[in-house]
């Protein structure tokens, strides 16, 4: 059985193995392909996808992650400068800071990168894009502790998400401006935006983020000692996250240590004990929290060593020192140190924790964080005065008195200005709501004569409203008939004059074309004859397109037959023909209406569709005759042809339909061929 289990351990370490080498060969022949490739638009292409399986290796090769994916998302970011693609290269630059900033932890590095896209910022033509620029120095100027660009930079973000109506992205610029006023020690400002972020979060029912914006709000109560807001501020949230369905750990474990900060301020410390172990174990319950219990297993260390138990905060920094990543970490070192000196105090190692307070407390003076250092100064006497090093001891009292008056001056401040603040919008709000009444009550007054003036004035403007437009109606009612008319007129005049010319050309021309032909072959000329034969034979032709005088000698139905077979004779297209009989169906003005739909309809086939056949199906109905036209040619944009003025052979056969009174519909598509339909009505 053990054996068994050693082979599958084996079997499963070598495909694991196996399957990582293989996709080190596809990520190196992607580079490979990338430093070869010419074409900057490929080029292009392939750094994307590189970037892609790069960032994706962050997990199983940090080492070869680090190595290439900044240098190839650079070139990548350039090269879409190069082709004035900014958005893209604003979007990358975007990804690219968070590696800086939250993978590796190089700030300086970031604001760089950011800095030489943001100059081109006229250029980035989707805003989204720019916000994200601006979070993103914002967070390099953060961890920098330039809090006070940070700021111009998530008000800038909180400015463009408003105007793309991005809530999301908004509401997270609004929290993280907080964080920075806060940081700051704008206390007021901070507090005002987070309830900002807060209403943001409520609004989009993100039930994860009202808790956090909810928590920070109960975190600045809590530093202006305000423990009885700061608890019901928590409440609230709990009540909140306990109604869900599913259970957000992770914010109910930090509502309880957030307790437990305010019951050592109350000098509860069972109530502070109970918390912190609350928080424990609902952090235990959610999955993939590993930064988050290592720093909540420091807090419990440090409590236990706080209490005189250092053999319980052992067995939890003991679990901390197994997260080497972690206590290496520049975010996270702090929390061990914390749990480290105080459980040397614990065990009344003084010398050995006096180097662990120094590195922490320089650590708080590189964030200008006063709080942080007032309580490791007083450490730092207590320890020096233990060892008895009276010179140290004193400096560092003296330092904390300093530090503990200006952190009380600043506490007292911003007490009075957070109170100042809150009574300003109650006064306000008051001012606003007696102004609101004074100005309702005048309008109140004024209504009946405002609406008389105003009912009056739109009764008016709706009648010389209507007036103008039945007018305007009428006329263009009027304008469409008399150019309706014009045109159907035009038609009719054409094919009179055009029966005419046809009638004295077969009549006049070709008779004395016959006569001088006579005359040739008399005198034997056969070739001259032959010339005149083909003269005749145009003639006839001519005469026959301008008036079809077979309608009048063998009905619509042949007629419409023969010209079908005589395109078909002539022409390089195969038509094919099913006619019904529609002679006598239509007089005779409308037979030579329908023969030249059809005749047009071909003549812009052979002329435009270069199709290779077509067909014509005409069928006698009850009510209508139906004429349909097909082809297998080039095919066209309907909407573009039918508004076009130079298709004149399209207006024609509209202007035919509606002297007909026949509906024209066309079907047609580029590269399917066209289809025309035409329903005559008998009896209209």
């Amino acid at each position: 059985m053990l054996r068994s289990k050693i082979y599958i351990f084996i079997f499963v370490a070598a495909f694991h193995f196996y399957a990582f080498s293989q996709q080190k060969k596809t990520v190196l022949k992607l580079i490979d392909q990338v430093e070869k490739v010419a074409n900057t638009n490929e080029k292009l292409y392939l750094l994307d996808s590189l970037s892609s399986v790069l960032y994706e290796k962050r997990n199983s090769d940090f080492e070869f992650y680090k190595q290439n994916y900044p240098k190839y998302t650079l070139q990548y970011i350039d090269l879409a400068k190069q082709l004035d693609s900014f958005d893209l290269a604003a979007f990358k630059t975007s990804r690219l800071t968070f590696h800086y900033l939250q993978v590796i932890g190089k700030p300086d590095s970031a604001l760089i990168i950011v800095n030489n896209c943001i100059k081109d910022s006229l250029k980035i033509k989707n805003k989204i894009n720019l916000g994200h620029l601006y979070i993103k120095r914002a967070g390099a100027n953060y961890q920098i502790d330039n809090l006070e660009k940070a700021i111009v930079d998530y008000t800038n973000a909180e400015r463009i998400y408003h105007q793309t109506k991005d809530s999301i992205f908004e509401a997270d610029a609004t929290y993280f401006n907080g964080q920075a006023y806060e940081r700051l020690g704008k206390l007021s400002k901070a507090i005002l935006k987070y309830q900002a972020a807060n209403r943001l979060y409520t609004k989009m029912k993100d039930t994860a983020y009202i808790a956090y914006s909810g928590l920070a709000v109960s975190g600045i109560f809590s530093q202006l000692y305000l423990l009885d807001k700061s608890f019901e501020e928590r409440q609230k949230i709990r009540v909140l996250l306990n109604s869900q369905k599913n259970k957000d750990f992770q914010a109910l474990s930090e509502l309880s240590v957030n307790d437990a900060r305010d019951f050592v301020k109350k000098k509860e410390y069972k109530k502070e004990e109970e918390a912190y172990l609350t928080a424990l174990e609902l952090l235990r319950k959610e999955k993939g929290r590993h930064t988050n219990m290592f720093r909540l297993r420091a807090y419990v260390s440090e409590f236990y060593a706080k209490q005189g138990k250092p053999d319980i905060a052992k067995k939890y920094l003991d679990t901390l020192e197994l997260s080497t990543d972690l206590i290496n970490s520049p975010y996270d070192r702090i929390f061990y140190l914390k749990a480290l000196g105080r459980y040397k105090v614990a065990k009344g190692e003084y010398k050995e924790a006096i180097p662990v307070f120094e590195e922490e407390i320089e650590i708080f003076k590189n964030s200008n964080d006063i709080r942080g250092q007032v309580h490791l100064e007083k450490e730092l006497y207590e320890a020096n005065k233990n060892l008895n090093r009276l010179p140290e001891a004193l400096v560092h009292l003296d330092r904390y008195q300093l530090l503990k008056d200006s952190i009380y001056n600043l506490t007292r401040s911003n007490s009075v200005i957070y109170y100042q603040t809150l009574y300003e919008t109650e006064k306000r709000d008051s001012k606003i709501a007696i102004q609101k009444a004074n100005i309702e009550m005048l309008e109140a007054k004024d209504k009946a004569k405002k609406n008389l003036l105003i009912f009056g004035g739109i009764g008016l403007s709706l009648l010389f409203l209507l007036i103008y437009l039945y007018r305007n109606r009428t006329l263009l009612i009027k304008n469409k008939k008399l150019q309706q008319s014009f045109l159907q007129e035009l038609l009719q005049t054409q094919e009179r004059v055009g029966k005419r010319i046809s009638k004295d050309l077969h009549d006049s021309v070709g008779q004395s074309l016959l006569l001088v032909k006579n005359r040739i072959l008399q005198n034997k000329d056969t070739k001259t004859a032959a010339v005149v034969d083909g003269v005749i034979d145009e003639v006839r032709t001519i005469s026959r397109s301008l008036h079809p005088f077979k309608l009048e000698e063998l009905g619509l139905t042949v007629t419409l037959q023969s010209s079908v077979e005589m395109i078909d004779e002539n022409y390089d297209i195969f038509i094919s023909a099913e006619i019904d009989n529609i002679d006598q169906v239509f007089d005779q003005e409308k037979e030579v209406n329908i023969y030249r739909l059809v005749q047009e309809s071909f003549n812009n086939i052979i002329k435009h569709s270069k199709a290779r056949s077509a067909e014509i199906k005409v069928t006698n109905q009850e009510n209508n005759v139906e004429i349909i036209i097909k082809d297998n040619g080039k095919g066209f944009d309907v909407s573009k042809e039918k508004v076009s003025i130079s298709k004149i052979g399209l207006k024609t056969l509209n202007e035919r339909s509606k002297f007909l009174k026949a509906t024209f519909d066309i079907l047609s598509e580029i590269d399917n061929g066209t289809t025309l339909i035409f329903n005559i009505p008998k009896h209209a």
